[in-house]
């Protein structure tokens, strides 16, 4: 119409937020090695708002695990403070990590771990080193180290509160794909066979301190089974002994701590015994 004034409606902010979390996915999913995957995550913490990045293995490097993930541009600095002989220095943290399974700022670790002297020493000893802000987002995967996937911001600034959502998608989907990509990097690993129900039942009840003579008597078996049943489970693992078959078996979560303490191991059917 003539005359008439033709107006280019904005994206809205959130349509447009997601439409640029998708396009990480896309592009983290297709990459093809970790190297590529580092610039990918750069530039999307940069365009979230966060001037730094971090995806990495709460391990000991150390020991050469298999498929151990470090990625990441955080500075110098930060990294030369947070490593004592290859493993990780005390830090709140990643203590914090271990307590929830959604992304939290600094400013909410406080809540979730009780300081200390050293807690408090680590978090000045960041501040140093020109980090200000950050979110971070933990990475729990049965059977894996627990890892964690950092963004963070210059003294001085903030990471933008309302980006959080977006960089825990960014996270989740990075993390995925470095751990894609280091399987790769060092070749897959075969993983034990799983327990079978009976192995899972004698093993829940040896942990519970009971005898192979009791466990016989509550799964009406003789002791000589249930005890062929542990040695069985210990072969399929590799061990040599009951604790480092249960240390495992928690490990991989074919059994909880849950089910030593007070249930039958998960979708299992057992007889009533406690």
């Amino acid at each position: 119409m003539d005359g008439a004034i033709v107006m280019q409606m904005e994206e809205p902010p959130m349509r447009s937020r997601l439409g640029r979390v998708q396009a990480f996915a896309d592009a983290a999913q297709t990459a093809t090695s970790l190297g590529e995957l580092d610039i990918i995550m750069g530039e999307a913490a940069c365009d979230f708002g966060a001037d730094y990045y971090l995806m990495i293995h709460h391990a000991d490097f150390r020991a050469r695990t298999h498929g151990l993930i470090n990625v990441g541009n955080y500075p110098t600095e930060f990294i030369d403070i947070s490593r004592l002989n290859g493993t990780l220095s005390i830090d709140p943290i990643m203590e914090a990590c271990e307590k929830t399974l959604t992304g939290f700022f600094w400013s909410d670790v406080g809540s979730m771990v009780q300081m200390t002297k050293k807690h408090l020493e680590r978090a000045e000893a960041v501040a140093r080193t020109g980090l200000g802000d950050g979110f971070v987002v933990p990475a729990h995967v049965p059977g894996e180290h627990l890892g964690s996937c950092h963004f963070a911001v210059r003294t001085g600034k903030q990471v933008p509160r309302e980006n959080s959502a977006a960089l825990q998608s960014i996270a989740v989907f990075g993390f995925e794909a470095a751990r894609r990509l280091a399987r790769l990097r060092d070749g897959e690993m075969l993983a034990a066979p799983p327990l079978t129900s009976r192995q899972r039942e004698c093993l829940v009840l040896s942990a519970r301190g009971k005898s192979d003579t009791t466990i016989a008597q509550l799964l009406g078996l003789s002791p000589k089974t249930v005890n062929a049943y542990i040695e069985e489970a210990k072969k399929r693992y590799g061990v040599a002994t009951r604790q480092q078959l249960l240390a495992l078996a928690l490990y991989c979560s074919e059994i909880t701590f849950q089910d030593i303490v007070d249930g039958p191991p998960r979708s299992k059917t057992f007889s009533a015994y406690n």
